[in-house]
């Protein structure tokens, strides 16, 4: 038991809680608020990964809990890892998905628990994120090669409109002044009219 000077007694309840529980319930309380206002549902599936590191028969500690979700969470934050000396983008669908794929597989027995580290994760989101540059790079070649393309638009096209003639391009408009015929014709009564006087 503590000594009384290093205790804070509930006024309610009388229970006495140590400075070190208080801080550690405030930390607690810190991360896990970070983690949730990153991200409700990949909160959860975070909460679901740290499942992996208990040990069969045993408890995880909060303190550990901490521990592990402390270490996930700047990289969370800044939506990249470093893995084998390289940053990798890891958007938070990324993250999702790798950490779906362990729990998948600790499903299916193709996992060896418990844990300890994140190493595997991080090489799902690397192995994630390699499959989506080779993509990107694949679709930027593809364009280089083939140009642009027109835009294609999903709006439905009534059949008359489609098989409906185009219209012809517009000529410019004739210079100003009498056509070529209309000037011969007024020169006509003209004459005529100056050899009936």
């Amino acid at each position: 038991m503590s000594k009384r000077g290093e205790t804070l007694v509930c006024p309610v309840c009388s229970a006495e809680v140590t400075f070190e529980q208080l801080l550690g319930h405030l930390e607690a309380e810190r991360t896990f608020d970070r983690l949730v206002s990153i991200s409700v549902p990949l909160g959860n599936l975070v909460l679901q990964y740290l499942t992996l590191f208990v040990p069969e028969k045993q408890r995880l500690t909060n303190t550990k809990k901490l521990r592990l979700v402390g270490q996930l969470l700047p990289d969370i934050e800044r939506k990249a890892i470093t893995h084998k000396g390289r940053d990798w983008d890891a958007p938070l669908p990324a993250w999702a998905q790798a950490i779906e794929q362990m729990l998948s597989a600790r499903a299916n027995d193709r996992l060896s628990l418990p844990m300890t580290g994140h190493a595997y994760l991080y090489a799902i989101l690397a192995a994630l994120a390699d499959k989506h540059e080779a993509a990107a790079e694949q679709k930027q070649e593809q364009e280089r090669r083939t140009g642009p393309r027109p835009a294609i638009t999903n709006e439905p096209t009534h059949v008359a409109q489609a098989l409906a003639p185009r219209p012809a391009p517009v000529m410019p408009a004739a210079p100003a002044g009498p056509s070529p015929t209309v000037r011969r014709m007024r020169e006509e009564i003209e004459r005529k009219k100056k050899g009936q006087a």
